[in-house]
């Protein structure tokens, strides 16, 4: 399975430590120009660079400027390009967080899937053994925007008080 991923996936995995274990969920990732352009400087560059380098990541540039000139004009310019790449590839599901692109997705028939399906996807597989409320805390502490308890509550685990 591939996926198109946007940069709040690839930052949020990044800061998590778990980027690499995208490539154990899909056979390939492709990456919007766009997204590169915005996560390079960052913090999780170089681990980016590095599944590029090893084939697991690719960058894909949008060709139909029509869809992309009209998404823009809602969504940031990653979104709006993950979703057309998505849509021009052989991207299976498309990774995307913010709920105006997904739901934007959803109306171009693409599978969508964000960071916290995949982390339960890597959960439910054992590749992840952390527990969701270190996970949560971890994701919230920085920057990831979600209520605790729901977080909590999507990756399956019950809150301890």
């Amino acid at each position: 399975m591939k996926a198109a991923v946007n940069t709040s996936v690839l930052i949020a995995f990044g800061k998590l430590g778990h980027l690499g274990l995208l490539t154990r969920l899909f056979d390939g990732l492709f990456l919007a120009k766009s997204v590169l352009d915005e996560v390079r400087g960052s913090e999780v560059y170089a681990e980016v660079e590095r599944l590029m380098d090893v084939g697991s990541a690719s960058v894909a540039e949008a060709s139909n400027r029509e869809l992309l000139g009209m998404l823009s004009s809602g969504l940031g310019r990653g979104e709006a390009e993950t979703i057309v790449v998505a849509s021009e590839g052989d991207a299976d599901l498309v990774l995307l967080d913010d709920l105006r692109a997904r739901r934007t997705a959803r109306r171009l028939g693409l599978r969508v899937v964000g960071t916290l399906g995949v982390l339960k996807a890597l959960m439910n597989r054992g590749l992840i053994k952390a527990r969701s409320e270190d996970l949560c805390g971890t994701l919230i502490e920085q920057g990831f925007w979600i209520e605790r308890d729901l977080c909590i509550k999507i990756l399956g685990e019950t809150i301890r008080t």
